[in-house]
């Protein structure tokens, strides 16, 4: 089991569009992560570290990101999802799927009405409809029960027929985030011209 502790990566990154093969990857990735915990479970000091899922995606198809969330909210493990660059459509919904979400300070959230586009007989057109719109008040259920949206909010955004940006400032008062990153410290100080000259004459004196 330590070996296996070793090699699962509790990390996973959605840099791309959502599309089967990468709701696949995650999936497994997730169940993966919860069978080794409750393999560990049995070991009383044992406290499994979350599962932290990075976000940098434009969305994909609505379908296999509803899968993604459907795993995520089946996990025993705890899932902090944080968003980076753009978080829009689908992968805002598999954001703030997330037990704990954190946004970077730079990263751009986008919320827009599911769309779709097709050929095909009247018949055909009014089924995808049928499925669209229902699709679409299942992306709207989560956003009521995970972040701060409301319908009122929602209607207005589809009045205006464009994409909902917002801030990662924004994301925590509409509740899509719960916290924004704080601006790193310097990983080091910048040495005076002094102290530079101190050091070389250290190491000239060393050699």
């Amino acid at each position: 089991m330590q070996g296996t502790e070793q090699v699962l990566s509790r990390k996973i990154v959605i840099s791309s569009v959502i599309d089967e093969k990468v709701a696949g990857e995650i999936i497994e990735q997730i169940m993966a992560i919860n069978d080794f915990d409750a393999q560990m479970s049995v070991v009383t000091t044992y406290q499994p570290e979350p599962i932290e899922m990075f976000i940098n995606s434009v969305g994909g198809n609505v379908s296999d990101g509803f899968a993604i969330i459907d795993a995520m909210e089946m996990s025993d493990t705890p899932i902090i999802t944080y968003g980076i660059g753009i978080v829009a459509s689908m992968a805002l919904a598999i954001f703030v799927a997330g037990d704990v979400r954190v946004s970077a300070r730079h990263a751009r959230f986008m919320y827009h009405s599911i769309s779709y586009g097709m050929v095909g007989y009247i018949q055909d057109h009014e089924n995808a409809q049928k499925e669209s719109n229902l699709l679409q008040r299942m992306y709207n259920s989560l956003m009521f029960e995970r972040t701060g949206l409301t319908q009122e909010k929602l209607d207005e955004i589809k009045r205006m027929k464009k994409d909902f940006f917002f801030s990662s400032k924004q994301a925590v008062k509409l509740g899509v985030a719960d916290q924004v990153m704080p601006k790193p410290e310097k990983k080091f100080q910048m040495v005076t011209e002094e102290e530079f000259e101190k050091m070389q004459k250290e190491m000239k004196e060393s050699e």
